[in-house]
């Protein structure tokens, strides 16, 4: 069942975005119509690959229960269809925790 939900996410490296930005958003509204435009400073982006993930279940669940056991706020997930990888966006300043909880959980753990 459709849900009618449209989204599309773009990462650009923010001193090239700055001096843009409006430009960007005006020729966004005028050739898109969206209903809304959000804009994310200050996020990385973690990617968890591995070939097993599509076969192994709970994989996500670990993922992000050690990344809120961390305090870590996830801002954006991404996961596409081969399951291969799942691409998480969390605050900079949260990187270094969200790195060392996902390293923990499957490297050191080996839950």
């Amino acid at each position: 069942m459709p849900s009618g939900i449209d989204t599309m996410t773009v990462f650009v490296h923010e001193p090239e975005f700055a001096e843009k930005e409006q430009a960007v958003i005006s020729a966004i509204n005028r050739n898109a119509h969206p209903d809304s435009i959000e804009i994310e400073a200050d996020l990385a982006l973690i990617a968890v690959v591995g070939r097993g993930m599509k076969s192994t279940r709970g994989t996500a669940g670990r993922i992000f229960s050690a990344l809120a056991h961390a305090n870590v706020n996830v801002k954006m997930i991404d996961q596409g269809s081969s399951e291969l990888n799942i691409i998480i966006g969390v605050s900079d300043n949260d990187f270094e925790a969200a790195i060392k909880a996902i390293y923990d959980i499957f490297v050191t753990t080996q839950l």
